[in-house]
């Protein structure tokens, strides 16, 4: 057996060092890189579908409710547009929130005797949301449940920053409520 020259000393391997080179973590950054701003304008479409799909609900529940109150009560119940203080107001963008109560002397306003059934606030992500109809700015269910126009009326909710992505809310005569997206 051959011993080592005196003067070399047996050099052994050493062992490689755990983790990651600064190559491979600046590849890893350019990849998470690009799949972030891959999915974010995705995210951004998707967050707004699911606020228009919140608000359009929304209001065709609250409608379903006034309904449903109307006929319990055998009162007419009141939706309006609601001015920011707590009261109905003149602007037709229902995007601002609504109000629904009980009209107890059936003027089409609300009152200090009026019961208020539900308060919405205003929509977030919502450009507009408006009707055309006879008083634009508030609708109004019969004691029998049914809706105070013979023709029903079509709510439309367009988003904010797009042009033509929205959400319909259909009501017929008899105060059902449907929901659908526009085209």
């Amino acid at each position: 057996m051959q011993s080592p020259p005196p003067n070399r000393t047996p050099t052994r391997a050493r062992p490689r060092a755990g983790g990651f080179t600064l190559v491979e973590l600046l590849v890893t950054l350019v990849v998470l890189a690009l799949l972030i701003s891959l999915g974010v304008p995705a995210f951004a479409g998707l967050l707004r579908q699911w606020r228009l799909d919140a608000a359009a609900d929304a209001f065709a529940g609250d409608m379903r409710l006034a309904r449903s109150t109307a006929t319990r009560v055998s009162r007419n119940v009141e939706v309006c547009v609601q001015n920011g203080n707590g009261g109905c107001g003149a602007q037709t963008n229902w995007a601002r929130g609504w109000l629904v109560f009980i009209d107890l002397n059936a003027d089409h306003q609300l009152n200090a005797g009026d019961t208020v059934v539900a308060q919405r606030g205003p929509q977030s992500g919502i450009a507009s949301m408006t009707y055309s109809g006879p008083a634009a700015n508030r609708l109004s269910f019969r004691p029998n449940g049914t809706l105070n126009s013979s023709k029903g009326l079509t709510m439309s909710l367009l988003a904010a920053g797009t042009a033509g992505e929205g959400r319909t809310v259909t009501l017929n005569a008899i105060g059902r409520s449907y929901v659908s997206k526009t085209p």
